[in-house]
C-alpha cells in the first residue's frame, strides 16, 4: 500500500457543522476514502454524506476522530463546540481544524483552551463558493504548529486545490481569511454604489457589467455575484447577510484593536449591518436593492 493510502487508512475525520460549506466539505473526505464521522446540531441524519458516520453529538465525534474540522457560522457556536471537545474522551494525537471565520483573537483562545487538554489546533479557513466547495475548489489559509500542515496536506486536498501555508502562528490563517473578506465585502458595497448610480442615471445594469468587467474596475463582486444572483433577481448566493455582517464586524474589530486603518471597512459594515439587522437571513447580494433604494448605513 502507498504511503497515502496508508495516510487515508489510518486518519479517522471528525466534522462538525454541515451547512452550506461545511457539508460540500464533508462530502470531498468522504469520497477521499477517509472513516469519516459528522455532527450538524440542525439535524445530522439528512445532511451525513453517504458512508459516514452520523454521530449524536460533537463529544461523540470527538471520541472516534483524531482529526476534527469545524466549519461553523458564529465565534458562539464555535466557543460552545471546542469546549465540548476539550472536555471530550479525545483520541491521542487530536488535532482541532477550523475551517469557520472566527479572526485571530478566537483562534488563540481555541488554542489556549484545547492545548491544555493536550489536543492539537489548526486554523484553515476557507474561500470560495458553494459551487467551488463541491467541485473541490476551495482555497484554504492554514496556520498552525510545525508539522501540522504535512499532516493534514492530504485530507486539506480532498476540498482545496489552493492550499497555503502561512506558517506556525496561530491565527495567521484567519488573519489573512479576515482580510480576503473585507475585500469581498467593501467590493460589493462600492460596487453597488457604482452601479445604482448607473442605474439611476439611465444606463443598463448588463451593460455597465460588460463595460466594467474588461476595465479597471473589475472585481469579484462585478465578475461573480452580480452577473449570476443581481442581474438575475434571484438573490441566491447562498451566504446569509448575518454571515457578512459577522465577518467584515470582525476585521473592523481586530483591526481597531491592532490601531490599523478601517476606515472603508467600517462603512460598509454599516451597511450590511442595516440589513442584517432588518432581515438577517436573507441572501448578501440583498445589499444591492438596500442601496438602490437608499437604505441608511447604520455605524
Amino acid at each position: 500500500m502507498s504511503l497515502k493510502g496508508d495516510r487515508v487508512m489510518r486518519e479517522n475525520i471528525g466534522f462538525v457543522g454541515l451547512g452550506n460549506i461545511g457539508k460540500p466539505i464533508a462530502d470531498n473526505i468522504a469520497r477521499g476514502g477517509y472513516a469519516l464521522s459528522v455532527y450538524d446540531v440542525a439535524g445530522t441524519e439528512e445532511r451525513a454524506p453517504v458512508g459516514a458516520f452520523a454521530a449524536s453529538s460533537v463529544s461523540h465525534v470527538a471520541e472516534r476522530a483524531n482529526i476534527i474540522f469545524l466549519c461553523l457560522p458564529s465565534l458562539s457556536s464555535i466557543a460552545t463546540v471546542v469546549a465540548e471537545i476539550s472536555q471530550a474522551n479525545c483520541l491521542d494525537d487530536t488535532v482541532v481544524v477550523n475551517t469557520s471565520t472566527a479572526g485571530p483573537t478566537a483562534a488563540q483562545a481555541a488554542y489556549d483552551q484545547l492545548s491544555e487538554h493536550g489536543i492539537h489546533y489548526a486554523d484553515a479557513p476557507i474561500s470560495g463558493s458553494v459551487a467551488r466547495a463541491g467541485e473541490g475548489h476551495l482555497a484554504v489559509m492554514f496556520s498552525g504548529e510545525e508539522g501540522l500542515f504535512e499532516r493534514l496536506e492530504p485530507v486539506l486536498k480532498t476540498f482545496g486545490n489552493n492550499l497555503f501555508n502561512l506558517g506556525v502562528e496561530t491565527g495567521h490563517g484567519q488573519r489573512m481569511k479576515l482580510l480576503n473578506n473585507s475585500l469581498i465585502h467593501t467590493a460589493f458595497v462600492i460596487t453597488s454604489e457604482a452601479l445604482a448610480f448607473g442605474e439611476k442615471g439611465g444606463l443598463d445594469m448588463k451593460t455597465m457589467l460588460d463595460v466594467i468587467n474588461v476595465s479597471s474596475g473589475q472585481n469579484f463582486a462585478s465578475q461573480h455575484f452580480f452577473p449570476n444572483h443581481v442581474l438575475t433577481e434571484t438573490y441566491d448566493s447562498a451566504a446569509q447577510i448575518s454571515i457578512s455582517d459577522k465577518d467584515i464586524g470582525l476585521f473592523v474589530e481586530e483591526a481597531r484593536a491592532q490601531g490599523t486603518s478601517h476606515t472603508v471597512a467600517k462603512a460598509a459594515s454599516g451597511v450590511i449591518r442595516t440589513l442584517a439587522n432588518q432581515s438577517p437571513d436573507v441572501d448578501q447580494t440583498m445589499i444591492y436593492p438596500l442601496i438602490r433604494d437608499g437604505g441608511k448605513p447604520q455605524h
